[in-house]
């Protein structure tokens, strides 16, 4: 399994157009925040005595978010290039059990997701302090954004891979991936506000799993942004940009919302792959 996980490692980052197109999402959510949103979302915040900053870290927020899903893309479709060429089936012929291939195939996903997440977040804390003239997260709340940045990508991946259990041809796969990637933007809440939604979109996309993930991100980066003056309107605010989700400042919550989901998602795409494999 070790070695799957080194080769899916070594074949992603040989690949540039691969590790661009993991940036691809995070790059959509900074255009659409700078030529469609931003002047908005700041006059609309006007009532706060920073709100250039607090969109600043919203948007910075989701764009981790992103990150943690739109990088899984390209590195889940090296399975579906091996089921092309066949490599899959000379896996799957070996001695070595089916969970364990599997197994090597997420785990590949998983870190190369974690590093491109982690490079996302260095570069949204130096943005932060230098052109927003945020200050630095402290360290108890740069040890919270890691766990919960890297329980959003464990299940971004896995809901990934899930999907990609379903395929067995790239070019299907990549049309499919071009609908699913802006569509997450929006079931998270990262393109559009949440409070701005219809009531029915807001329902759906509070259930969706990532979203817990995008939450707990944006309430630890704009944390340090509200000040005493801005308590009156802070909550609505809140509730508005999907920084808190139903009144409710709990983390376990959230963060059990993604470990069951991902064990949910991982089971599940398991079982489909023994499923087909049996059929055939």
């Amino acid at each position: 399994m070790n070695a799957l996980v080194y080769r899916g490692l070594l074949l992603f980052f040989k690949n540039k157009q691969a590790v661009i197109g993991s940036f691809i999402g995070a790059l959509i959510m900074i255009i659409l925040y700078v030529f469609l949103l931003d002047d908005s979302l700041v006059n609309s915040l006007s009532v706060l005595s920073h709100p250039k900053l607090v969109v600043d870290t919203w948007m910075l927020a989701g764009v981790i978010g992103i990150s943690s899903a739109s990088s899984t893309l390209g590195s889940v479709s090296l399975m579906i290039r091996d089921k092309e060429r066949s490599v899959y089936t000379d896996f799957m012929i070996s001695p070595i059990s089916k969970s364990k291939i599997m197994l090597g195939y997420f785990f590949s996903t998983f870190l190369i997701s974690l590093l491109v997440t982690s490079v996302v977040i260095i570069v949204a804390e130096i943005y932060i302090v230098t052109l927003s003239k945020g200050t630095l997260l402290s360290l108890p709340q740069f040890g919270l954004l890691f766990l919960v940045s890297l329980l959003t990508v464990f299940c971004s991946s896995a809901f990934m891979f899930f999907i990609a259990s379903f395929f067995r041809r790239i070019d299907t796969f990549s049309t499919m991936t071009s609908i699913i990637g802006p569509l997450i933007g929006f079931l998270t809440g990262c393109y559009v506000p949440i409070g701005s939604l219809p009531e029915t979109a807001q329902t759906v996309v509070q259930y969706f799993p990532l979203t817990s993930g995008v939450v707990l991100i944006r309430r630890i980066l704009t944390e340090n942004v509200f000040t005493a003056a801005d308590k009156p309107a802070m909550d609505t605010i809140k509730e508005e940009l999907g920084i808190v989700m139903n009144g409710q400042n709990d983390v376990l919550l959230p963060i059990a919302i993604l470990i069951l989901s991902s064990l949910l998602f991982l089971v599940l795409a398991l079982w489909n792959v023994k499923r087909v494999e049996v059929k055939r």
